[in-house]
């Protein structure tokens, strides 16, 4: 069958070999005791709607009724105020007992609630609920609703609240009661933390009037710091930490974190992998493929069906000539990059021509926070170790297996041809704000900022001032008096140093020349040229490149 993507609809098979926890949690629902209320905990798209439809689907019906209850879509045609109404509504309607009396009975409470709201405001929930966090808040709000007593529907909250409460245990034990074998109902109410978190944590609030009921399991799924982020916003950003964890815990009685982490991929990998572009993998291969998604979107199902929904649109649209089994390889690699480090994708598409297939083994080996910064480049939080990982992955798809350090120029060849049609699936539409990287032209070499070894701007200084001192009669110290007292030089060790910093990258490439005679002499680093000695700065940049042409007066000798 012809892959034609995926959809953001839930699954209803286990993809990812986590059963063992699903038929763990349905054994869990059936027999515990009740009320009980479990949240099923995890970030979007890490697969909480598609755990609880297995478990509605798995769960013994005769045992169990279900109510599904879905706020993302009920909150889209409902104001905040009226949000909790549909949702009680909504479950009385799916407990599937009909319009008799207490369904009858039911609704007039919802409308008596309805009306007292209106008089109140969202606030007045706040007493029936219990407010959970025990703040001094509830009791200033339960003071002033007392000194309104001419309004009888103040006086009268709390009693229609526990009328209501009474009469959804009457229909909750005319569901159970239709069946024989039926002991309890189960409730699972999706998408709570994609609400507004102060929308979520007011829905909340009201739905703990109905989930101490006898009879009934709640399965919700929220996530723990969209909870604690509306209790933040409700009662002040200066409240005590741990009662956003106490609202959480006097709600919830089992959290169940989503298996995310044991989330077996492979399969799902090496299937879609097939379909999507007819590449078969053997388990090696799989690994490999795994590697790069773990070490970049990671293993969120909405995030990999993002990137092979993503990797299809490429395939129709990259240059057929460039896909081969290979090629299908690198184009699905430079989608992970960027998918999950856009700004080094960004870097490398337009830098493609200039950086050489050596960048990545230095992507690999060095420092890459100094290898990027002076172009531009910004790292967020801990995405150095990050990057690193991810390259050695990328290098190993790229070169096949043979090498995670480096990739062959024939594959940086293929790869740059690969990268000027990727950018479609890009998330970015403007145009990146890194700096193109700084390149100087001379004597018919080309030398880049933080380019190879041998062809970087420490290189062309060195160059630049050793051809100097060949060509005049000047003495080393006059050199170093010359360019030290003009050109501040800036290194990752120090802020500011003058030539006496060496540059590391340009002794070995020195050495293998046969041309120096390296030594240290008090705070100055010396490169010693037949009876010349001369010093070089590791820090050299564009802007002091750029001043060293001027010292020099090369102007006309250097693009």
């Amino acid at each position: 069958m012809t892959y034609k993507g995926s959809t953001d609809q839930p699954a209803r098979v286990d993809e990812f070999r986590i059963g063992n926890y699903i038929s763990g949690l349905c054994e869990f629902i059936t027999n515990c005791e009740t009320p009980m209320t479990i949240a099923i905990q995890g970030d979007w798209g890490s697969g909480k709607t598609s755990v609880m439809e297995m478990v509605k689907d798995i769960i013994d019906k005769n045992a169990v009724h279900c109510v599904w209850f879905n706020t993302w879509q009920f909150s889209q045609f409902n104001t905040a105020d009226t949000l909790s109404l549909s949702l009680i509504d909504a479950l009385i309607e799916g407990l599937g007992i009909g319009d008799g009396e207490q369904i009858e009975e039911m609704r007039g409470g919802i409308n008596r609630l309805g009306s007292i709201m209106g008089n109140l405001g969202k606030r007045a929930l706040i007493i029936g609920s219990d407010v959970l966090l025990g703040s001094s808040t509830t009791e200033e709000i339960k003071n002033k609703l007392e000194k309104l007593e001419s309004d009888n529907a103040e006086k009268n909250l709390n009693q229609t609240i526990a009328t209501l409460k009474e009469r959804f245990q009457a229909c909750v034990n005319a569901a159970v009661d239709k069946k024989e074998e039926m002991d309890r109902i189960l409730v699972f109410i999706d998408d709570l933390d994609r609400l507004e978190p102060l929308r979520a944590v007011e829905l909340l609030e009201v739905l703990k009037i109905f989930l101490d009921c006898e009879k009934c399991v709640f399965v919700l799924a929220l996530d723990y710091n969209v909870v604690v982020s509306g209790v933040r916003r409700k009662y002040g950003p200066g409240l005590d930490k741990n009662k956003g964890r106490s609202f959480f815990d006097k709600i919830i009685q089992v959290p169940f974190k989503m298996p995310v982490a044991q989330y077996d991929i492979s399969n799902f990998v090496k299937k879609t992998l097939d379909d999507v572009a007819g590449i078969k993998c053997d388990d090696n291969e799989t690994k490999n493929f795994v590697s790069l998604i773990n070490n970049s979107i990671g293993s969120n199902p909405r995030s990999m069906k993002r990137l092979f929904n993503s990797f299809l649109l490429l395939l129709k649209v990259v240059d057929k000539n460039l896909l081969d089994d290979n090629g299908k390889k690198a184009l699905f690699a430079i989608l992970c990059m960027q998918q999950r480090f856009e700004s080094l994708y960004n870097y490398i598409v337009i830098n493609r021509d200039s950086i050489g297939s050596k960048f990545f083994s230095r992507l690999v080996s060095e420092d890459i926070e100094s290898l990027l910064t002076k172009d531009g480049f910004e790292f967020k939080n801990g995405e150095t170790d990050e990057i690193q990982e991810f390259i050695k992955c990328f290098n190993r798809t790229i070169t096949l297996g043979t090498s995670e350090d480096s990739i062959s120029a024939e594959d940086w060849d293929r790869v740059k041809r690969l990268l000027r049609c990727s950018s479609v699936t890009a998330t970015e539409t403007k145009a990146p704000s890194i700096k193109k990287r700084p390149t100087f032209i001379y004597d018919g070499d080309t030398y880049i900022a933080q380019g190879a070894n041998k062809m970087n701007l420490s290189n062309l200084a060195l160059r630049l001032i050793t051809d100097y001192a060949k060509e005049t009669d000047k003495t080393a110290e006059d050199l170093m008096n010359m360019i030290n007292k003009q050109i501040p030089c800036y290194t990752t060790v120090l802020k500011k140093a003058g030539l006496g910093q060496i540059a590391d990258q340009s002794n070995p490439v020195i050495r293998r020349k046969g041309l120096l005679d390296f030594h240290f002499a008090g705070k100055d680093e010396i490169v010693r040229l037949g009876d010349k000695k001369l010093l070089v700065s590791k820090g050299w940049g564009a802007p002091e490149i750029k001043q060293l042409i001027d010292i020099l007066e090369y102007g006309d000798r250097v693009e």
